[in-house]
This record gives structure tokens, C-alpha cells and sequence, in this order.
């Protein structure tokens, strides 16, 4: 939790407002938020300000959620707006509705704004109420949604909403919903990012603040059906890769980040297949200490020249996303078989392509190597490329053998050695007819 998140916790019980001071001896009392701070109450001061509508200091939010006034020498913290607050009139909406699971649902078009001022999240963990399911924000993917509403686009799937306010309830009758715009009477189950982004784009383009949004709408669920909402958009719906528009489309809105997408997608294919020689290898961002021995950035750098509009593969007309994926896992598939005869593959510490300059070197040699040839042959099956290579007189190296050298260094030694154990039918200098 936040300083803000902890002091509008303390506020929302507080409508008449409090100071700075009261504020916070509510927080330490309740142990919202441990300050670790010389001076906290300056700390906590500063924060309130920088959330307070009209208040003049640097660096301010633009999440606005407090108001402050002057009651004789004090100053006073308030919420800008209160849950059940009526914000405007009842909107009559006309509707579809489906059951899906026992639950049922309602589908409707609204406004930005509308939702804006209906919708809050509950987060789990942090809330006690019914229904809680959400997680903590990621800041750098709302600033990501905010450019992309900026941009003129818009969202088509779906914000889900659990409507909880007991004492305010929509009427429904046969094909129109009458819809209370009152402050935070639903929870949020599934757009948060995209509402937050929308809030931000709303300060630079108010207009946005009216345009038209898809909202499902379940009524006064408990947290399990809440839950099991949650889990199916988040787990059973997987998001379409990125590259994959260029695909299907031939053109892509980013065109410029194509070459990253396409290079992050293949790489997610080969880390998520169970068939794929690189399964469960490739480490994320952020990922715990121990998961993964290959760095996406490196799978990424080490494809992404060869995956561009005007790369080696298209080249060659490989232009799909499938097909592409499916050619790096034979290949790396073949190096594994070879690998699996000395036990290089399965045991870490000796296999170099679990190493950036191993793998960046194997993509390089394949690119330049082993794709022309498949060409020729117009396969890329495993077993063809398997027979492009003979270890039985070179070993393959290992990372020892690499690990005093420099990347550019380490990447040759890769190269070198693959090429040691390719099978080439260039002609020798004495065979050529000059």
C-alpha cells in the first residue's frame, strides 16, 4: 500500500475531512503504511498535496482524489468525490443479456466518463470485501494504454463490473437497464489498466471522456463467482501475439516495434511449447531468482534483424509467424540431438546454447548457414537439418570453452565450431573450372 492508498483508506471512513496530523495517527494506528522517515507527517503532507485538487506544489499526481480547505489555522483533507455520490442523472440503456456458468450477464454500451465514476477496484489482499479480485496497478503499463488511446484507438473487448452498491441498484426491465451514476458502486473485475490509461488520455484529450465503451455487467457477486470471472479472462483467454496482425492483415499499427514483437513472440513460442528445445528456458523480466537461464533481451537482440520486413526470412518468403517459430525449433531441435549424444543438452553447465553467445552464434550460423541449404531443399524438418551436421570428429563446445573470451570472441568460437561439423558441398579451390 501507497501513502495516498493509506490515506485515503483513513478518509474514506472521515467525510468531514482531516488534517494532515489526524490523518496520520490514523494510518500509524491502524498500521496502514510504515513511514520509515525522519519526518513522516512532512512526508505524508506533501503527498496529500500532490493529490489535491488546486493545491500549487511540484510534481503533482494526476490522480486528483482529494479536495483541501482552510478551517481557521488548519488545513483540511478531504475525498473528492464520496462512495454514493450521485455524479449525474440515471442513464437509460438498452442491453443484451446471457448466462453464462449460472451467473448472469449484462451487456451494454456506455460512456468513459460513465464507467469513470461507477467503477472502483478492490484489490486482493488489501480489501476485505466481497468480490475482491484485482491486483496492484503496473504504472508503466498504463502509460503504455494512455499513448495507445492517444493514438485515436479505442478498446473493443469488454470491462466487467460487479455492481455492489445495496442501498442504489439499477432497475432492469425487458430491454433497458436504468443505470444509477453513482460514485463507486461497482467493482472493477477486468480493465483497470485500460480504465487508468483512459483516465490519463482524458486529461490531454477530454474528449475522450465521452466516447463509447463495452461493459459487462454481473449483479452483487461473492468473491468465488468474481473470481472465477477473473481467472477465465485472465488465464483461459490468452492475449494474440502482437506480430501476428502483420500475418493476418499485412499491415500493423506498430509498424516501427514489428521486428521486437515478431522477435518476443517467437521467443515466448519456444519458451512456452513443451516439444520446443528452449522450454520453460528463457527468463523474463522480473521473474524470481532461478527461473530461467537465457534473457529474453538476448533471444530478442539476436533475432530481431532476421525477423524484419526486410530480413534474411522474409527473404526467403517465411514471412508467417508460425512457420518462422516452427523452423527455429527444428533446428534447435537437430543441435539437440547431436547435443543429447554427449549429455550437452540437459546438463547447464555444459550447454553452450543456454549461453547468449552460444545462442546469438547458433542463429547467426543458421541464418547464414543452414537456411540456405534448407531452402534449396525446400524442407526444414527436423531429420533434414539433423543430416546437415557430423560430430563424430568435432565436439561440441561447452561454456568453459568460452568463458575467458570476449562475446565477440565466444560468438565466432560458436560459429566456428558449428561450421566444423556442418556438412558443405561448396567445391574445393582445385575443383573449380576457371
Amino acid at each position: 500500500m501507497t501513502i495516498i492508498e493509506a490515506a485515503v483508506k483513513v478518509l474514506q471512513n472521515y467525510p468531514i475531512g482531516l488534517t494532515a496530523k489526524e490523518i496520520y495517527e490514523q494510518i500509524v494506528e491502524n498500521s496502514y503504511y510504515d513511514f520509515g522517515a525522519q519526518d513522516p507527517e512532512g512526508v505524508l503532507s506533501i503527498e496529500l498535496k500532490r493529490h489535491c485538487e488546486g493545491a500549487k506544489i511540484s510534481q503533482q499526481s494526476h490522480d486528483k482524489c482529494l479536495v483541501c480547505e482552510k478551517q481557521g489555522n488548519n488545513t483540511i483533507y478531504k475525498m473528492r468525490f464520496v462512495k454514493g455520490q450521485v455524479m449525474d442523472n440515471n442513464k437509460k440503456i438498452k442491453y443484451v443479456s446471457t448466462e453464462i456458468n449460472g451467473i448472469r450477464i449484462f451487456t451494454f454500451i456506455m460512456t468513459v466518463n460513465d464507467l469513470a465514476n461507477i467503477s472502483y477496484v478492490a484489490v486482493r489482499g488489501k480489501d476485505e470485501e466481497e468480490g475482491a479480485v484485482q491486483r496492484v496497478l503496473n504504472r508503466q503499463r498504463i502509460a503504455s494504454i494512455k499513448n495507445y488511446v492517444l493514438n485515436d484507438n479505442m478498446f473493443v473487448n469488454t470491462f466487467v463490473l460487479n455492481w455492489t452498491n445495496v442501498d442504489t441498484v439499477p432497475t432492469i426491465t425487458d430491454e433497458y437497464i436504468d443505470m444509477p451514476i453513482v460514485y463507486a458502486s461497482a467493482q472493477l473485475i477486468d480493465g483497470q489498466h485500460r480504465l487508468e490509461g483512459l483516465k490519463l488520455a482524458i486529461k490531454e484529450k477530454p474528449e475522450i471522456a465521452q466516447k463509447d465503451i463495452i461493459v459487462s455487467m454481473a449483479l452483487n457477486l461473492e468473491t468465488v463467482d468474481a473470481a472465477k470471472i477473473f481467472l477465465n479472462i485472465n488465464s483461459e483467454q490468452k492475449p494474440v501475439p502482437k506480430s501476428l496482425i502483420y500475418d493476418l492483415y499485412g499491415v500493423t499499427a506498430e509498424d516501427r516495434n514489428f521486428a521486437v514483437n515478431r522477435a518476443t513472440d517467437i521467443a515466448e513460442i519456444l519458451n512456452q511449447n513443451v516439444d520446443s528445445p528452449f522450454y520453460n528456458v528463457i527468463k523474463y523480466p522480473g521473474a524470481p531468482r532461478g527461473k530461467g537461464k537465457l534473457d529474453l533481451s538476448t533471444v530478442v537482440t539476436a533475432l530481431k534483424k532476421y525477423v524484419d520486413h526486410d530480413g534474411k526470412l522474409e527473404e526467403y518468403n517465411i514471412s508467417n509467424l508460425v512457420l518462422q517459430a516452427n523452423i527455429l525449433q527444428n533446428y534447435f531441435r537437430a543441435l539437440k540431438y547431436h547435443a543429447d549424444k554427449t549429455s550437452k543438452w540437459s546438463n547447464i553447465g555444459q550447454n553452450i546454447f543456454f549461453k547468449a553467445a552460444g545462442f546469438i552464434g547458433a542463429i547467426e550460423f543458421f541464418m547464414e548457414y543452414v537456411l540456405p541449404k534448407c531452402v534449396a531443399a525446400k524442407s526444414f524438418k527436423e531429420e533434414k537439418i539433423v543430416q546437415l551436421f557430423d560430430f563424430e570428429l568435432v565436439e561440441l563446445i561447452t561454456p568453459k570453452d568460452i568463458e575467458t573470451t570476449d562475446g565477440r570472441t565466444a560468438r565466432k568460437r560458436v560459429i566456428d565450431n558449428l561450421k566444423d561439423a556442418f556438412l558443405s558441398d561448396i567445391p574445393g579451390e582445385s575443383d573449380y573450372d576457371v
